[in-house]
């Protein structure tokens, strides 16, 4: 799943030791109440700007295979672990940290969750964490019209006159994403590119700071994969998201309806008022298209989707020329005994036919998107 923020921080301030001191202390309160997730204590009578003092908690790192097997660890279950604690930062608690690769994860004793280095740490507000749990349920429920009204209230889709291609965009990425089998389930990073590829003519306004967030997630995920090679983010998600979503209906259960009365009640009101200015807009609209002052350009779709299939294959030829050419310049100097300059060629052969593997699945990618348009 993508998570698109707005109302986001990112907390460059590594060399203030004393910031990140803080940050560290935070992120413990965070987890206070998390018996698998371990954050060192900060040392205050011994940290200044330049000195940063922890607790020392030794612990194996995520990604060494070898130890974890020899200490009988889950590997399953740290794999788990790592992507429940960090969707709890994202949803719950709105602090989170920002750069969780292996060096800065470990395993305790007990097989709890080691967080090291808070230089770097994500804020995201309390507003912009209320409509990504909305979003969270929403792509949990693969209910595109709900996605849509929270990615316009995220401000990452705007709205248009006509929505329904945006919504079979949304309602395509939702079936892709869930309705896989796990050996099928694509990555994150595999996620992000067919997303953009998909929306390139859909009206999303993705934050620069939304790679962040994809970034960790791919980490983490590469980090699962590593550990479990049947890991699953939708499995290990599902639970999470029906936990959420029974604690929210509970907490608004007599509310809920009481609310939804008064919203739509503003809603009646606001399109009453504006009623008026509505028509005034329109009468305007049509007397500069009448007198020449406006010109309406119309967008022919298909061919947009078409030139860029085009240019998509026109490079997918180069790739497989290239890549081709240096395959057999390989096998030329191999048949010499060059084996150095062989191997180089055979390498670059190799990049190529991932870059040509990559071109074909962008297109038939699009291809079948537009098999639903």
């Amino acid at each position: 799943m993508f998570v698109p923020l707005t109302n986001f921080r990112i907390l460059y301030e590594e060399i203030d030791y004393i910031n990140e001191g803080r940050n560290a202390d935070m992120f413990r309160r965070d987890f206070r109440n998390v018996k698998w997730v371990r954050v060192p204590a900060v040392l205050w009578d011994y940290t200044s700007r330049k000195v940063l003092t922890l607790e020392y908690v030794p612990g194996v790192k995520i990604n060494n295979l070898r130890r974890i097997d020899a200490s009988g660890y889950n590997r399953s279950q740290i794999a788990s672990r790592a992507i429940e604690a960090y969707l709890i930062q994202i949803l719950n608690t709105g602090f989170f940290h920002a750069d969780p690769h292996p060096g800065n994860l470990a395993i305790d004793k007990d097989g709890s969750l080691i967080y090291y280095d808070f230089g770097m740490m994500g804020e995201i507000k309390s507003f912009t964490r209320e409509r990504l749990l909305d979003l969270f349920y929403s792509v949990y429920e693969k209910d595109a019209n709900k996605v849509m009204r929270s990615l316009i209230e995220l401000e990452v889709l705007k709205p248009t006159g006509d929505m329904s291609s945006v919504k079979r965009s949304v309602q395509f990425f939702l079936d892709n994403l869930l309705s896989q089998r796990p050996d099928q389930q694509q990555t994150f990073a595999a996620i992000g590119e067919d997303l953009f590829a998909i929306a390139a003519d859909q009206p999303f306004r993705f934050p620069s700071s939304f790679t962040f967030v994809m970034r960790a997630f791919s980490t983490l995920e590469g980090i699962g994969h590593t550990l479990d090679p049947e890991f699953s983010f939708v499995k290990v998600a599902a639970p999470y998201a029906q936990d959420l979503l029974d604690i929210r209906q509970n907490q608004r259960i007599g509310v809920e309806f009481v609310n939804e009365i008064r919203r739509q009640a503003d809603d009646a009101r606001s399109f009453t008022i504006s009623m008026p200015y509505r028509i005034q807009k329109i009468e305007e609209f049509v007397k500069q298209l009448e007198s020449g002052d406006m010109k309406l350009r119309v967008r022919v779709l298909e061919s947009e989707r078409a030139a860029r299939k085009a240019t998509i294959l026109q490079m997918a030829t180069i790739y497989t020329a290239l890549g081709g050419t240096l395959f057999n310049v390989g096998v030329t100097f191999s048949s010499q005994g060059n084996q150095a300059i062989a191997n180089g060629s055979f390498l670059g052969a190799g990049v190529f036919l991932v870059l040509l593997t990559r071109s074909l699945r962008r297109v038939k990618m699009l291809e079948k998107f537009e098999k639903m348009l």
